[in-house]
């Protein structure tokens, strides 16, 4: 028995996972406790990163109004000097906060455990929200589509 008022799931191996339904055995169940954790830090995830996605956007229409009242910036002037862009430099302080955030968050990411249909989806959103399509088309469609398979069966 231990102290700790927080015990972890236990750790299982791949062969012990594939080899359980095989021995007859079911997997250990995983404490439910966790589970709201699990929703609500991906879902803090999720808003995070939809906030961060608006403040890039608004950002990109205020510096193209700068630069179409301005110009190019030259070489050594500052987008961000100037009354103008006193709006810039509001997002710029929240997108650092956001950032502190996420950094806060990130670690307890894989740690969570999901025990709910909900907290599982909401896992593989998170996952999906922060992989590039761009860069790994093939796999985000395969987790895609995955995602699909899994809401459709459970």
């Amino acid at each position: 028995m231990t102290d700790d008022p927080h015990p972890r799931p236990p750790r299982l191996s791949r062969r012990a996972l594939l080899a359980a339904p095989a021995a007859g055995l079911a997997p250990p169940v995983l404490p439910a406790r966790a589970d709201a954790d699990t929703v609500a830090l991906c879902r803090t995830w999720l808003a995070n990163k939809a906030e961060t996605m608006r403040l890039l956007e608004r950002w990109g229409d205020i510096e193209a109004e700068l630069m179409r009242l301005q110009g190019p910036p030259r070489p050594g002037d500052a987008l961000m000097a100037g009354p103008q862009a006193a709006p810039l430099r509001v997002i710029d302080a929240r997108l650092d906060q956001l950032h502190a955030e996420r950094e806060a968050l990130a670690p307890s990411l894989p740690l969570s455990t999901a025990t709910t249909r909900e907290a599982v989806l909401l896992k593989f959103e998170v996952v999906m929200a922060e992989l590039f399509v761009q860069d790994f088309p093939v796999i985000y469609g395969l987790l895609h589509t995955a995602v699909r398979d899994l809401k459709a069966l459970w």
